[in-house]
C-alpha cells in the first residue's frame, strides 16, 4: 500500500544512499541519520549492501571504505558511526546510528485541529518505507498546550481522496485511528505502556463477553522512533485507539436512528464524573459535565443522548444504601469494578480515580449496564502528572498512602460516590479481598510487577532508543527542567513497587482474621456466618480468607475454636 523504495529525505544537499534497501533518516538537530535493523542483528558483525548516488566518489563507514558492502563491527544501539563521503568534490562528516524500534517520520504542521499530513513508516526487518497520508493533531489535555514541546498525536490515516483508509502495524489490528503516546510527564517514558499492559493480564472480560468474545477493553502498541519534519523527537509508543471497534459494542443503528453501542470519556473530575450530582444535560453538545462523547461520533450522528449515563449518575448521587446495594449491578459491570479498583490502589493511580476513565455500554437500546477502560496512566507508580516543586516524587505519591483517604491532597477518589458507596457493601469488600489475593499469585507478585517494567527498560536500553531520549528532552520545560535519569528512575520504581505491594498486603488489602462476614469488624454474626458454613457448605456469604482464622488455606472447626477464643479474649 503506497510502498516503494525510498532514498534520503529532509536534507536535499546530502547524498542519496540506502543499506539493504532501505533509507536512514536524517536528523537535522544533531547532523545524525538513524537507521532501524532487525533486531537478531544487534551484539553481531552486520554487512549491508549500500545503494549510493553516482555523484558520490566514495564514503567511509566506521573508518572502513564501503564497497560492495557497508560493514558495522559490531551492530550496538549505543554507538556512534563515523561516517564521511566525498560528494561532487565535497568532503562531508556526519554521524550513523543504529536501533531496532520501527522510524515513523511526520511531515506538517499540526495543532489541536486535524491537518493532513505525511506519515512515513519503516520497520526493522523491511527493505524499504511505508508512505501514507493521515489526519493528525495533538492528543490528550494539558499535553495540547502551546508550549508542550513534546506532543501526543492523533493519527487518522486516509487514502488518495482522504478517505478513511484502515491499516494494520505490529500484527495489531487494522484501523484508521492510532495514537502517537510520549509518555510527556513520566521521568521513565513508559509508565503507560507497561500499566495498560498490566490491565490487560488482569484478564477479566465486560459482561457481554458471551456475545463478543474478542472485545478487548483495552489498548495494545509497539515502541517506535519517530521524527517530525527532519527533527528527531525521542521514542513513542504507537497504540492502537480504544474505541467502540476494540471493545466490540454494537454499532449506531442508522436505518432507524437508534442507539446502540455508547461510549464517553470522563475528561475532567467534577460532580458528575464522581457520580456525586447530576446537572441537566444537553444532547446537541458533544461535551458534558466533564464527559466527552466518543461513539456514536458526534460528527456524525447529532444530537447524541446522554440519558443512559445521566440515569446512572442519578441512581448513585441520589440513592440510599439499600437501593443502592440491590440495584448497583443492574447499572455498573461489577466484576470490572472489583478489578478496576484493585488496579488503581495498585499502581497509586492519582489521575484515574475519575477522569482518564472511558465508560461503555455494549447495547443501549436493550441493556443500561456500563462497564470501564482506562486510559492515560502515566501518573501511576509514584509518577505524578506535574514535575514542579512540591510535586515530583511528593511524599503523596509514596507507596505507603490510602488512595481513598479522605481529604488525600491528590487523589479524588474519596470523593468517588460510586466506588466509595461500593466500598461500603460488604460482599464488593469481600471481592476486592478475593481479587487481589488471587491476582497477588501472579500479576501482582512485586518480582513480576518490576519484571513488566524492567523488560520494557531492557529493550529500550539495548537500541539506544534511551540514549537518544535524554539527549534530546532531558532538562526540558516539559519536565519542568528536569534531568532524565532513567537509571536512577527505573531503581526508584523498583523501590516503589516493593514497598507499595508490602502496603497492600498489610493495609489496604489485608485480612481481617475472623471477619467472616467482611463488614471491617469481627462480631457475634461472624460465629453465625462461621457455623452456617461448616453446616451447609454454602460460602457465598462469607469471605473465605477472613474465615480462615489460622491461615492453613482450609476453613474447617479448627478455624470456629479459632474464632471463639478471638471473640472471648477481644
Amino acid at each position: 500500500m503506497f510502498a516503494v523504495l525510498s532514498l534520503l529525505v529532509f536534507v536535499p544537499v546530502m547524498a542519496q544512499m540506502t543499506f539493504d534497501g532501505k533509507r536512514p533518516v536524517y536528523d537535522k538537530l544533531t547532523d545524525t541519520y538513524l537507521l532501524t535493523l532487525p533486531e537478531s542483528t544487534f551484539g553481531h558483525p552486520y554487512s549491508a549492501v549500500p545503494v549510493i548516488d553516482d555523484t558520490v566518489s566514495w564514503v567511509n563507514l566506521a573508518g572502513k571504505m564501503v564497497r560492495q558492502t557497508a560493514d558495522f563491527p559490531i551492530v550496538k544501539g549505543d554507538t556512534v558511526y563515523q561516517m564521511m563521503y566525498a560528494h561532487n568534490g565535497r568532503l562531508t562528516k556526519t554521524r550513523l546510528r543504529l536501533t531496532y524500534l520501527p522510524i515513523l517520520c511526520m511531515e506538517g504542521t499540526f495543532d489541536t485541529e486535524y491537518t493532513v499530513g505525511n506519515v512515513d513508516i519503516t520497520m526493522p526487518e523491511d527493505t524499504c518505507t511505508q508512505h501514507y497520508q493521515a489526519r493528525i493533531k495533538w492528543a490528550g489535555g494539558t499535553t495540547t498546550y502551546d508550549w508542550i514541546h513534546k506532543h501526543n498525536y492523533h493519527l487518522k490515516f486516509v487514502d488518495e481522496n482522504l478517505e478513511k483508509m484502515d491499516v494494520s502495524f505490529f500484527g495489531l489490528r487494522n484501523d484508521n485511528h492510532w495514537r502517537l503516546d510520549a509518555g510527556i510527564v513520566d521521568m521513565l517514558r513508559f509508565r503507560n505502556k507497561a500499566a495498560h499492559a498490566l490491565w490487560a493480564d488482569f484478564g477479566n472480560k465486560p459482561y457481554y463477553a458471551a456475545s463478543e468474545p474478542k472485545a478487548r477493553n483495552y489498548a495494545r502498541g509497539h515502541h517506535v522512533e519517530v521524527f517530525l519534519n527532519g527533527d528527531y523527537m525521542g521514542f513513542f509508543d504507537l497504540t492502537e485507539f480504544l474505541d467502540r471497534k476494540q471493545m466490540k459494542l454494537k454499532k449506531y443503528d442508522e436505518a432507524n436512528g437508534k442507539f446502540r453501542g455508547m461510549m464517553w470519556k470522563a475528561k475532567v473530575g467534577t460532580e458528575q464524573t464522581l457520580f456525586a450530582a447530576t446537572t441537566p444535560y444537553d444532547n446537541n453538545s458533544d461535551s458534558w459535565a466533564g464527559f466527552e462523547v466518543m461513539y456514536p461520533d458526534f460528527d456524525e450522528v447529532a444530537p447524541t443522548n446522554y440519558r443512559l449515563l445521566y440515569d446512572a449518575i442519578k441512581f448513585v448521587s441520589r440513592s440510599d444504601s439499600a437501593t443502592f446495594a440491590s440495584q448497583v449491578g443492574d447499572y455498573f459491570d461489577l466484576p470490572i469494578l472489583v478489578d478496576y479498583y484493585v488496579f488503581i490502589h495498585t499502581l497509586y493511580a492519582i489521575d484515574n480515580s475519575c477522569k482518564n476513565i472511558i465508560w461503555g455500554c455494549y447495547d443501549s437500546s436493550v441493556d443500561k449496564k456500563l462497564t470501564l477502560s482506562v486510559w492515560d496512566l502515566e501518573a501511576t507508580v509514584g509518577q505524578h502528572w506535574y514535575n514542579g516543586e512540591g510535586y515530583y516524587r511528593a511524599p503523596e505519591i509514596q507507596p505507603e498512602n490510602d488512595l481513598d483517604k479522605p481529604h488525600q491532597r491528590f487523589s479524588e477518589l474519596w470523593r468517588n460516590k460510586l466506588f466509595m458507596q461500593l466500598k461500603a457493601l460488604p460482599d464488593f469488600h469481600n471481592q476486592v479481598l478475593t481479587r487481589y489475593w488471587q491476582l497477588r499469585q501472579n500479576v501482582l507478585r512485586p518480582d513480576s510487577l518490576i519484571k513488566r517494567y524492567a523488560d520494557i527498560y531492557a529493550y529500550l536500553e539495548k537500541c539506544g532508543a534511551l540514549n537518544r531520549e535524554t539527549e534530546r528532552w532531558s532538562g526540558d520545560d516539559d519536565i519542568s527542567g528536569l534531568p532524565l535519569d532513567f537509571e536512577g528512575e527505573f531503581e526508584y520504581l523498583s523501590d516503589w513497587i516493593r514497598r507499595r505491594i508490602a502496603y497492600l498486603d498489610t493495609v489496604t488489602f489485608a485480612y481481617l482474621h475472623g471477619d467472616v462476614d467482611g463488614n471491617g469488624v469481627v462480631s457475634i454474626m461472624d460465629l453465625s456466618y462461621m457455623l452456617d458454613y461448616l453446616l451447609d457448605g454454602d460460602d457465598g456469604k462469607i469471605n473465605i480468607l477472613n474465615a480462615d482464622v489460622d491461615s492453613n488455606a482450609k476453613v474447617d472447626l479448627k478455624d470456629l475454636a479459632s474464632l471463639i477464643d478471638l471473640l472471648l479474649t477481644n
